[in-house]
């Protein structure tokens, strides 16, 4: 998989933000890595804890680990898609939408987080089976237009990363008593 190396040229802001994590590394490696470091992050932390936002109006680690399980099941459709057949539609879905009408805030953490370890499992051997040609398979996002197989993972990795640094962020200020 190549590496991204800069997101200059990139003109959406989200697109730019979110692949601007992965620069330089290896995202099918922090793809395939984010489930133990996941679980190493929510070691320790209590049911109330995991569903306290670091602040008002902030997603509490249950609602971001919803997002991630809900988030990978996207993604899965997504990269059959694009695998099987090339040039297809992917639909767009809006996050907040989700977590709203997916009640994010009263969800078992362990339930969704068990569902994303199983999906990211099954696409990192559906993934790691893919030659050369596999990972330039396309869909045509509804916003974002081409997007290789490639690039979705550059992108969900980099999500990960993101979302990582969140739940870290709120461990931290739930041992500091900042939240």
């Amino acid at each position: 998989m190549k590496r991204i190396t800069s997101t200059a040229n990139i003109k959406d802001p989200y697109t730019r933000r979110i692949l601007s994590n992965v620069i330089a590394k290896d995202a099918f490696t922090v793809y395939r890595r984010t489930p133990r470091a996941l679980k190493q992050l929510l070691r320790g932390l209590g049911k109330r804890d995991l569903r306290k936002p670091l602040a008002k109006g902030k997603w509490s680690i249950t609602q971001i680990v919803s997002h991630l399980s809900d988030t990978e099941l996207v993604m899965a459709f997504r990269y059959r898609m694009a695998i099987a057949q090339s040039g297809s539609r992917l639909l767009a879905y809006d996050q907040d939408k989700w977590a709203r009408n997916m009640n994010y805030d009263s969800a078992d953490l362990r339930t969704k987080l068990d569902l994303f370890l199983r999906v990211r499992e099954e696409n990192i051997a559906l993934l790691g089976s893919l030659g050369p040609k596999g990972w330039k398979r396309y869909g045509m996002h509804q916003e974002r237009g081409k997007e290789t197989v490639e690039r979705m993972v550059q992108m969900t990795a980099g999500h990960d990363l993101n979302h990582l640094k969140q739940i870290r962020d709120i461990g931290k200020g739930l041992r500091t008593g900042k939240t």
